[in-house]
C-alpha cells in the first residue's frame, strides 16, 4: 500500500471518530440513572447560591460556633456596599468568589482554633491570620478596602493578647511587620514607626527568617525590620527637623545604632547614610562643628567604597562638607567640594542631586561681584533640570535666587544715583514715592514678614493666588502736588 492510500485510511478513521452518530450512543435515556448520577448539594452550597452571599457566609460562620467573625463579615459587607454605591470602587471581593470564601474560611478556622483550644491555639490562629495577610496581598490595589479591613481587625486581635504571645510571637511579628510597610505605603509613617519598633521587640535575640519557605543562612527578620526601621527613621527625621531639629537627630543617632546592631559592615551603606543625614539635620539646626565631625567619622569608609550603590553616599558626603566649609568662610574649600559631587552627579546622571549642588555653588559665587555670571549660569541650569523633571517648588527656588542675585547687583547702582543727585530732595521724592506705593500693604506687613521668615519663596508660592490685600481709592486717587520736583532734581 503507498503512503498516499495510508494517509487516507488515516483520514478516513479520523472523520469516523469524529462524526455525532459515535456520541449518540452515550447519551442516557434512564431518568433514575440520570438522578443518580447528579450529586446533590450540601445546605452550605445550595445557601450561598440562593441567598445573599454575606448573609449566608454569616450563618455559616454563627453554626460553626465563631462569635467575632459574623460580625466583622457584617461590617465588611456593608463597607463594601457604601463604597460600591458611592462609586468609590469598582470591583468587589464579593466578586471574586473563590478569593471570598478562602479568606474567610481562614479566619473562621483561627478564630476556632482560640475558642476550642485557647492558648494552645494561639499559634495555629496568628498563623493563619499571616497567611490570610499573605494571601490578599497581591490584590492590594484591586481589594484594598478589604486588605485594610482585615488588617486592622488582625492587628487589634493581636494587640488584646499582650503579654500572652509567647508560642504566636513570631507570627505576630510577622504581621506587625506586614502592617508596617502598608502604613508606610499609605503614608502613614509615623504609625509605621511605632509598628516596627514593636515588631523589633518581638524578633530581636531570634533567627527566624525573612520568609516563611526561606532557607537557613538567609536574611533573617530581625536584620529585614532593623533596616527597614532605621529608613524610616531617617525619612521621617527629614519631615519633621525643620520644627523638631533635635528629634530629628535623635531619630538618627537611633538609626545608627539600629544598624551596628545588625552589622555595621554588612550594611555599611545604611550606616554611613544615618551619619550623613544626622550631620544634615545638624546643619538645619545650625550646629556646623558637630555636623563636620559627624561627615570626617566616615570620611575613611566613603572615600575607600567604589561600589555604585556608594555613588550617592559620595554625593551627599562632598554637598554637605561644601556647605559646612561654607559656613565656617572656606569659600574655596566650599567650591571643590560642589564641584566634586557636581561631577559625580554628571558622571552618573542623577540630574535632581546636580540641581541642588548647582545652586549651592550659585549661591557661593553670588558673593563675588566679579563671579555674578558663573552664578547665574548655575542658576538656569538648575532651573532648566527642574523644569524636566517638573518640580515647581524647587524651580521657583532657583527662580527667586536669581531674582535676588539681580537685586542686589542693580541695588549698589540705585545708590549710586541717589547719591549723585544735585539735590537732597531727590532722594526723598523717590524714598517718598515708595512709601506711598506700599502704603496699602502695609496694614498686613506683620503677618508676611512672618511667612517670609518660615519660608524665602513665600511669595512665589502664592503667585497664582488672588492678592488678599484691597487697594481703596484714598491711595489712588493722589493729589497732583504729593510729589513735588524742584529745580535741580532732573539733569539734562
Amino acid at each position: 500500500m503507498s503512503k498516499r492510500q495510508q494517509e487516507i485510511l488515516r483520514i478516513e478513521r479520523e472523520v469516523r471518530a469524529k462524526l455525532p452518530h459515535r456520541a449518540f450512543r452515550e447519551i442516557i435515556f434512564d431518568r433514575e440513572q440520570i438522578k443518580a448520577s447528579i450529586v446533590p448539594l450540601s445546605y452550605t452550597e445550595a445557601r450561598r447560591k440562593h441567598g445573599p452571599i454575606y448573609e449566608a457566609l454569616q450563618d455559616e460562620l454563627h453554626h460553626a460556633g465563631c462569635r467575632m467573625m459574623p460580625e466583622f463579615l457584617h461590617c465588611l459587607a456593608e463597607k463594601e456596599q457604601a463604597l460600591y454605591e458611592s462609586i468609590s470602587i469598582r470591583a468587589r471581593i464579593i466578586d471574586d468568589r473563590p478569593l471570598l470564601y478562602e479568606v474567610v474560611e481562614k479566619l473562621k478556622h483561627a478564630e476556632l482554633a482560640v475558642l476550642q483550644r485557647k492558648f494552645k491555639g494561639l499559634k495555629e490562629c496568628f498563623t493563619l491570620f499571616y497567611e490570610t495577610l499573605v494571601l490578599l496581598e497581591p490584590y492590594r490595589v484591586k481589594y484594598e478596602y478589604a486588605l485594610n479591613a482585615v488588617m486592622e481587625h488582625i492587628v487589634s486581635l493581636c494587640h488584646n493578647i499582650e503579654g500572652q504571645e509567647r508560642d504566636a510571637a513570631e507570627m505576630i511579628a510577622r504581621i506587625y511587620f506586614t502592617y508596617a510597610k502598608y502604613l508606610e505605603r499609605t503614608g502613614e509613617r509615623a504609625n509605621a514607626i511605632t509598628y516596627l519598633q514593636t515588631t523589633l521587640e518581638l524578633v530581636r535575640g531570634h533567627m527566624w527568617p525573612a520568609e516563611m519557605d526561606s532557607r537557613a543562612g538567609g536574611v533573617i527578620l530581625h536584620e529585614l525590620v532593623a533596616q527597614m526601621l532605621a529608613r524610616q527613621l531617617l525619612i521621617y527625621g527629614r519631615q519633621i527637623v525643620r520644627h523638631q531639629p533635635d528629634e530629628a537627630i535623635e531619630m538618627a543617632r537611633r538609626a545608627t545604632v539600629l544598624i551596628a546592631e545588625i552589622g555595621r559592615e554588612k550594611y555599611l551603606d545604611i550606616f554611613c547614610d544615618t551619619y550623613l543625614e544626622r550631620a544634615f539635620f545638624l546643619m538645619e539646626k545650625g550646629d556646623y562643628h558637630p555636623a563636620m565631625l559627624c561627615l570626617e567619622l566616615i570620611r575613611p569608609q566613603i572615600i575607600a567604597c567604589t561600589e555604585y550603590k556608594f555613588v550617592k553616599l559620595n554625593m551627599k558626603f562632598y554637598l554637605y562638607q561644601g556647605q559646612c566649609a561654607e559656613s565656617f568662610d572656606y569659600i574655596e574649600k566650599a567650591i571643590s567640594s560642589f564641584k566634586r559631587a557636581l561631577r559625580l552627579s554628571r558622571l552618573y546622571d542623577h540630574k535632581e542631586q546636580e540641581a541642588e549642588i548647582l545652586l549651592n555653588l550659585g549661591k557661593l559665587f553670588a558673593r563675588d561681584t566679579q563671579k555674578t555670571n558663573i552664578a547665574k549660569k548655575c542658576y538656569n541650569q538648575a532651573k532648566s533640570i527642574y523644569i524636566d523633571y517638573n518640580d515647581t517648588h524647587s524651580k521657583k527656588t532657583a527662580v527667586f535666587l536669581m531674582a535676588k542675585l539681580m537685586a542686589d547687583e542693580i541695588t549698589p547702582l540705585y545708590m549710586a544715583m541717589l547719591k549723585a543727585s544735585s539735590s537732597q530732595y531727590c532722594a526723598f521724592y523717590n524714598l517718598r514715592q515708595w512709601k506711598n506705593r506700599c502704603r496699602p500693604f502695609w496694614h498686613s506687613l506683620g503677618d508676611e514678614i512672618m511667612k517670609q521668615e518660615r519660608n524665602k519663596i513665600y511669595c512665589l508660592l502664592e503667585e497664582e493666588n488672588p492678592d488678599p490685600v484691597k487697594v481703596t481709592d484714598e491711595y489712588l486717587a493722589l493729589d497732583g502736588n504729593t510729589f513735588k520736583v524742584e529745580e535741580g532734581d532732573l539733569s539734562n
